[in-house]
């Protein structure tokens, strides 16, 4: 586990940074309605992606690794290409024949977009279903090196595409084709470095591994319904309320706090989760909840600095690394950080559901959530505007993560060491005087960001190293470290 998750965190750094400049290089590109329109697409790609496919994708990640040999593999993947074949061709016919049918409706740059949109959901959903199976089958170091590949081409190929047809100052196309291309070449290199086209075999479409799948995931589809309601519904009302100007401000300043804790998550749970699973598989209900207990430790080591920080240096990053047309003080960054940090912590309570394939109560604590988020956006987004989204985000995972930690310690308990706990937030606290004293009394530039996220970095990892809380993690280093010498 340690292991793991200290391969995936630099890597995550790496994407983060790289994120920002994303971020900071597309609210310059784009106008906010333009940008207001690229929130719009790729909102609604993630929504569709996870409400048609993520059952595909939880499936695989739940059960890659029970399907061990050559036989077995074929009658996985065979199932699992051919589910994967019929939702996208299903999708795609739809959707081209909507666009047909109200072309004439339309401008010809959205028809353009529309139908990159379809093609879009094609290659997105594709990348997700294979870097899941990477992450699954502990195939840490390429799916790193390709996630680290896939933001920096995203990126360079939007600026040549930018800076060569000049279409954006009305469409956000070029990114919408990054993104495209992208995908698709991260695809096609996963497909044959592990070649698992060897096991694509159309008449060894499983019913058996079909209903396996359906028994474990069908449950989830409700809950993918909701929490794609509880996650990105706000955007949906911004829109028609506020308008895509509005829109695409909100979008810009959430992505900042949405981006650097979906890494944080995503770093910890893919370290982690393939040995909380592999204790579950082997019965081991103690050692399962003490490998629990350890991963939401580490949750909470990477993700609490990271939102102290974001609440110190919001306004500072929103100036920075946003056009001056996004500006807005860092606000939405402060509750959507907020927000973020409590939907990670629910991810791991609601493992306890996901081991053991019982999701109805995960369903019925994102329907509260996603009625309550919604309920509250519908209410105080005319008056207050998209910031009352921001704070109704973060109310909604509150009660999420309340409902999700006192139901969930029924089948298995997460254990909170209260020294622990108070080691990591009095290292916060040090950490949070110091970056506060450096950006009060130094002109804010890229430069003095950097060097008050550092020194704020090292005065916490000196912090846990003297209060001892890192002692476990020091000695296993240190040994590794030694274990590779003698090799």
């Amino acid at each position: 586990m340690v292991k793991d998750t200290l391969l995936y965190l630099p890597a995550r750094i790496i994407e983060g940074v790289i994120g920002l400049v994303t971020i900071t290089l597309y609210t310059r590109f784009f106008a906010p309605d333009v940008y207001g329109y690229y929130g719009l697409i790729t909102t609604t790609i993630n929504i569709s992606s996870f409400l048609l496919i993520g059952w595909l994708i939880q499936s695989v990640y739940r059960y890659v690794n029970s399907f061990d040999n050559g036989n077995k593999r074929v009658l996985f993947y065979s199932t699992s290409f051919t589910l994967w074949l019929c939702t996208n061709a299903l999708v795609v016919i739809a959707g081209l024949a909507g666009i047909i049918l109200t072309g004439h409706a339309r401008e010809a740059y959205l028809t353009d977009l529309l139908i990159l949109s379809v093609v879009m959901f094609v290659t997105f959903n594709t990348n997700q279903v294979l870097t899941t199976m990477l992450a699954a089958i502990r195939r840490t170091k390429l799916y790193l090196a390709l996630s680290i590949f896939s933001v920096s081409m995203k990126l360079l190929l939007t600026v040549f595409l930018v800076h060569t047809f000049r279409t954006n100052s009305y469409t956000p196309a070029s990114a919408i084709i990054s993104n495209i291309v992208v995908d698709a070449v991260v695809s096609a290199i996963i497909v044959l470095r592990t070649k698992i086209y060897r096991y694509f075999t159309f008449k060894f479409f499983s019913k058996r591994v079909f209903r396996k799948f359906m028994a474990y995931s069908l449950p989830l589809v409700g809950v993918n319904i909701t929490m794609s309601i509880l996650n990105l519904s706000d955007r949906y009302v911004i829109t028609p309320i506020l308008g895509t100007e509005q829109m695409g401000i909100y979008h810009a300043n959430y992505t900042i706090s949405s981006t650097v804790f979906n890494l944080i998550l995503v770093a910890v749970m893919r370290g982690v989760y393939p040995s909380i699973l592999k204790n579950w598989r082997q019965n081991n209900k103690a050692q399962t909840e003490y490998f629990l207990s350890q991963a939401v430790r580490y949750y909470l080591l990477v993700s609490m600095p990271a939102l102290t920080g974001l609440s110190i240096l919001s306004s500072a990053v929103s100036k920075l690394f946003l056009d001056e047309a996004y500006f807005e003080q860092g606000f939405v960054i402060i509750w959507v950080a907020v927000g973020m940090f409590l939907y990670g912590l629910a991810e791991y309570s609601n493992k306890a559901w996901e081991l053991t394939s019982n999701t109805k109560p995960l369903f019925y604590n994102t329907v509260i959530s996603a009625v309550l988020n919604v309920g509250l956006n519908i209410i105080f987004v005319r008056t207050y505007g998209y910031r009352a989204a921001a704070v109704n985000t973060a109310l909604a995972y509150l009660i999420y993560l309340i409902l999700s930690l006192t139901r969930s310690r029924k089948i298995l308990k997460i254990s909170f060491n209260p020294l622990s706990v108070a080691r990591i937030i009095l290292s916060c606290v040090i950490m949070g005087l110091v970056v506060w004293s450096e950006i009060r009394f130094m002109q804010i530039s890229v430069i003095t960001l950097a060097l008050a996220v550092i020194t704020g970095c090292v005065a916490y990892f000196a912090c846990l190293v003297l209060t001892g809380e890192l002692k476990a993690e020091m000695n296993y280093l240190i040994n590794w470290v030694k274990s590779m010498k003698k090799q």
